[in-house]
């Protein structure tokens, strides 16, 4: 009898032991250290709740003094400086060590020349550093894009195209740089602040145009972060569900 109940009680101790290391929680995810450029913006601020959400680590770069309301309460480190300032770029990548970097920079000036003079000093230390991923937001219609939209007046629109021809010389500057990269082009915006559908998706097709919600958006840009099926591509967005025009 004494045999018997210890040859229970291995059994038992056994199985529970067993049942315990099936049911240990997974490891958590290590959190990656991502650099935003345009984080404080409307998309920008979209994109870097998402990733705080999902627990990786965000350092928003920005000029001093800049507006960081849509950023505030969030666990958000900053790296300060100004784009066209090759140092000030430097300076970011010298005190990190960013795996991926977002570029969700709007073009407030009108210069006709901005992707030009910045991409080059950023992808230049992307590289150096090693970044995993750059995904870069762009606008459809961007360089020889712009051919297969031709009927719709952009030519009406004054230095339209001269943005859109600099758009193009940015991305070529993206692709050539050497650092595995998502390029992801957009174009009419609903307002901020509208709600996702969930029924935004990318497309390879670029002679697609429509509207989205920066919030579909920024859940897109988001999934697309360390995603191998994303590398050395170039998306368009379509969200069936949305009317066309965008409301202002």
């Amino acid at each position: 009898m004494n045999h018997l109940r210890r040859t229970l009680l291995i059994s038992v101790v056994a199985l529970v032991a067993t049942l315990g290391a099936g049911l240990a929680p997974a490891a958590a995810p290590v959190p990656r250290e991502v650099l935003v450029l345009g984080g404080t913006g409307q998309l920008g601020a979209e994109i870097v709740r998402r990733l705080l959400v999902q627990g990786d680590r965000v350092t928003v770069f920005t000029r001093p003094g800049s507006d960081r309301s849509r950023l505030t309460g969030l666990a958000v480190r900053y790296a300060e400086g100004d784009l066209l300032n090759e140092a000030d770029v430097a300076a970011a990548f010298d005190n990190n060590r960013f795996q991926y970097v977002v570029v969700a920079v709007r073009v407030l000036d009108g210069d006709p020349h901005f992707y030009a003079k910045f991409l080059p000093g950023l992808t230049a230390r992307a590289k150096a550093a090693g970044v995993a991923q750059l995904i870069h937001h762009g606008a459809v219609g961007a360089g020889r894009n712009a051919e297969k939209f031709a009927n719709l007046g952009w030519e009406k629109v004054p230095g339209l195209l001269d943005r859109l021809k600099d758009q193009g010389v940015g991305e070529d500057i993206v692709r050539g740089s050497g650092v595995p990269f998502t390029i992801i082009r957009n174009t009419r915006l609903y307002p901020d602040g509208t709600p996702p559908t969930g029924k935004a998706e990318f497309t390879e097709d670029d002679s697609v145009i429509g509207p989205m919600t920066r919030a579909d958006l920024a859940v897109l840009t988001v999934r697309c972060l360390g995603n191998a099926d994303c590398l050395g591509k170039t998306f368009h967005v379509r969200d069936p569900s949305l009317a066309w025009p965008p409301p202002r």
